[in-house]
Formats: structure tokens, C-alpha cells, sequence
């Protein structure tokens, strides 16, 4: 008896597990690359990012974007210079300088 109910609890997990990680899956997406900044004027937080950063400069790359928050890296001559970090749920947006360290941390809208 214990045994049985054993085997079930375990193929119960597994079967959780699996559709777990589907959904995991479904709300992040691939990293977007480009060259131009056509798609970045729709993102909330590009105003402030482009009062800091010479995006003519920029190549950048959307590491992650899910359902509660955007990190994007801009890299310059393929180093990586500045790091945004968008929090959807607080509106909150961080701009890191790497090498100079936090250049803003503030809600914005």
C-alpha cells in the first residue's frame, strides 16, 4: 500500500514538473539582437534610456523579457557598456554604467 501510493506521488510530481517548465518557457522570449533602434521607441523606458545613452553608438540586445522584467545590454564595438533593468510591475528603471556603476534607479510614468 505504501508503495503504491508512493509510485503515484512520484509520477504526479514529474507529470507537474513538465508543465512547469512549458510555462516557464512560454513567458520568456529569445534574446532580440539588431542594429537599428526601430522597435526600441516602443519600449516604455526608451525615453530615459536615450537622454543617457548615444544609441547611434549602440548596438543592443534584450537578454530577458518576461512578465515582470526587461534587461537590456548595450554594447559598443561588441563590449558590453550599459545595462538597463526595467520592473513591470513597479515601473521601475534601472541604467547601469559598467563602469562607472548606477547611472539611475527611479519609477517612472
Amino acid at each position: 500500500m505504501k508503495i503504491s501510493i508512493l509510485v503515484i506521488s512520484l509520477l504526479l510530481l514529474t507529470s507537474c514538473n513538465g508543465s512547469y517548465q512549458s510555462l516557464v518557457s512560454k513567458t520568456e522570449q529569445a534574446p532580440l539582437s539588431h542594429q537599428s533602434d526601430h522597435s526600441l521607441h516602443d519600449l516604455v523606458e526608451y525615453p530615459i534610456i536615450s537622454d543617457v545613452v548615444d544609441m547611434k553608438e549602440m548596438d543592443w540586445d534584450i537578454t530577458k523579457d518576461n512578465l515582470y522584467k526587461r534587461v537590456i545590454l548595450f554594447k559598443k564595438n561588441g563590449e558590453i557598456k550599459y545595462k538597463s533593468i526595467y520592473i513591470k510591475k513597479t515601473n521601475r528603471l534601472k541604467l547601469v554604467k559598467l563602469d562607472e556603476g548606477l547611472l539611475y534607479n527611479e519609477i517612472i510614468q
